[in-house]
């Protein structure tokens, strides 16, 4: 495994781990290559990119669902899922509750795809934020990223994890 870290969307001493309950979702990102280029989905609303994945669903496996999410987000079938790069842990203030800590576990596979292209199968929220699929070089991500979050213009809340994870590649590349 390639990282396993934590990351914290808010400024740590914000959340309380002593008297809050914790929203925990499990989440699943696919790090699909293609020689030195990486498939990213950008979000044209912000210019930010981020990896093809999402939420486990209830009774849904770890296969099921990177299946699943990288056919709706890049529209592309998965044809082998190899080996688990990493686990980036992220905790922020849950945007349900403001007194709970919400936990993300997101777990990154390397996934090979088909060459075949389908239309994608955007939730709303994914649409209103214009997710194309691109292929790119892993720097230009991660320093697109970068510069969106010095800026101050970071405006989705995973931006930076999907960041951290690109700087791992880019320095592991």
């Amino acid at each position: 495994m390639l990282f396993d870290e934590v990351i914290y969307r808010n400024d740590k001493e914000l959340l309380n781990f002593d008297n809050s309950k914790t929203i925990l979702r499990n989440a699943v990102r696919a790090v699909i290559m293609n020689g030195n280029k990486i498939l990213m989905v950008r979000l044209g609303k912000t210019n930010e990119y981020k990896f093809p994945g999402g939420g486990i669903k209830e009774n849904e496996t770890v296969e099921e669902t990177l299946t699943r999410e990288v056919l709706e987000e890049v529209g592309c079938n998965v044809t082998k899922i190899e080996e688990k790069m990493g686990t980036m842990i992220e905790y922020g203030i849950a945007e349900e509750d403001e007194n709970a800590i919400f936990k993300m576990i997101s777990e990154y596979y390397s996934v090979r795809i088909d060459k075949n292209q389908f239309d994608q199968k955007l939730d709303k929220y994914e649409e209103e934020l214009e997710f194309i699929p691109c292929w790119t070089e892993i720097e230009k991500a991660y320093k697109t990223n970068k510069a969106i979050i010095d800026k101050g213009d970071a405006s989705t809340p995973w931006i930076r994890r999907e960041t951290r994870v690109l700087e791992i590649l880019y320095n592991w590349a």
